[in-house]
């Protein structure tokens, strides 16, 4: 089997409500679909990619120049193998999202061609994992929030992460003992700062999370993208485990944070690693050291997400998962993959993703 052509489509997919965080506020998820075509007509292998810039630095015409200029060239007309997988990741430096996108399209056809689901391309023996997924309450005013709360916890989700760090440590706590005495006692709830602050402000704001005593399980990358030495010596100051986001991109990230002592929770998402391929390296240091990690998106629609869910399953270190984007938008646009029954996340029956790609193309062309 080659390769005969790629072909890449700008799709939006509206929310149900803005999503807020300390970085950003999304209306639309702006998908980049990507279709890698074969000399069989009946096997393409579809890719996802999000313009994230404040997080990854890529944009719409970045992520496309990217394919255009770079995979088109490097992928037509070569043979499918796994060899593929590292030449998407030394091709060009960065792009994480555009390298993402070829790199799940890719999965998707050598798993289709092995006529097995992804997860078990991946790993032969995956075990019979059930996964949850959380679901984000964005920032809004804390009466906002609450009925935000509630609702998802009655839409049957038993962890909710809660953004902060847009406004002062004292309107962040406000919130969270608001939704703390609304919800049901035995709802977990964790934190994400998006790199909100520097490190005298999460000193003092992991301070007075602490003495709160609000049962947090977690709170996600408090500080910027390269702290990582401040962020292990977060970890050993303070009580409430910290979870690197923003700070885990690829395995020289994950030694440097392994270096520092930084290991409470890693979250691996595969716009940061670019695709599966480093994602799985990545979690192979977790494994040696015996760090426990999340799997995460962006604001991705079903397509990345299903492929962060195959990574999910097959990797033994990942016990949670945060794949709450797809249950914001409006209509769900993709046929297949990601199965969502309350909280709980499972795979479609299929080989690679299985997504109903056809179904996808036409939509999308249109």
């Amino acid at each position: 089997m080659f390769i005969t052509d790629i072909k890449y489509y700008r799709y939006g997919t509206p929310l149900k409500k803005p999503f807020k965080t300390a970085l950003r506020t999304v209306e639309v998820i702006e998908s980049i679909y990507v279709f890698i075509e074969t000399n069989y007509d009946d096997v393409i292998g579809v890719g996802e990619a999000v313009p994230t810039y404040v997080i990854t630095g890529d944009t719409k015409g970045g992520i496309e120049a990217a394919i255009e200029e770079v995979f088109k060239p490097l992928l037509i007309n070569k043979h499918l193998t796994v060899k593929l997988l590292d030449e998407v990741q030394q091709v060009i430096v960065g792009n994480t999202s555009a390298k993402a996108a070829i790199d799940i399209a890719l999965y998707d056809l050598l798993s289709q061609e092995a006529e097995l689901p992804l997860y078990k391309y991946i790993n032969h023996n995956p075990g019979n994992k059930k996964l949850e997924t959380c679901y984000t309450v964005s920032l809004n005013e804390a009466d906002e929030m609450v009925e935000d709360g509630l609702k998802y916890v009655d839409e049957g989700f038993n962890h909710l992460k809660i953004k902060v760090g847009k406004d002062n440590v004292e309107t962040d706590l406000s919130r969270l003992k608001a939704l703390r005495s609304s919800l049901p006692s035995d709802v977990i709830l964790s934190a994400d700062a998006n790199q909100a602050w520097d490190e005298k402000g999460a000193r003092h704001a992991l301070k007075h999370f602490d003495e709160a005593d609000l049962k947090i399980e977690s709170i996600e990358q408090p500080v910027g993208r390269y702290e990582y030495t401040i962020l292990g010596a977060l970890t050993k100051q303070f009580n409430i485990p910290l979870m690197v986001d923003e700070s885990l991109f690829s395995t020289y990230d994950a030694r440097r944070l392994v270096e520092v002592g930084a290991n409470n929770l890693w979250n691996i998402k595969l716009m940061k690693t670019g695709g599966l391929h480093q994602a799985l390296k990545i979690h192979d240091i977790a494994q040696d050291e015996g760090i426990s990690c999340m799997v995460g998106c962006m604001m991705e629609t079903h397509v990345s997400v299903t492929a962060a869910l195959h990574f999910s399953l097959a990797a033994k270190q990942v016990s949670r998962v945060d794949f709450d984007a797809p249950l914001m938008v409006v209509e769900r646009q993709v046929e297949g993959g990601i199965v969502y029954e309350g909280a709980k996340v499972k795979a479609s029956e299929g080989f690679g993703l299985g997504i109903d790609r056809k179904s996808l193309y036409k939509k999308v062309r249109t």
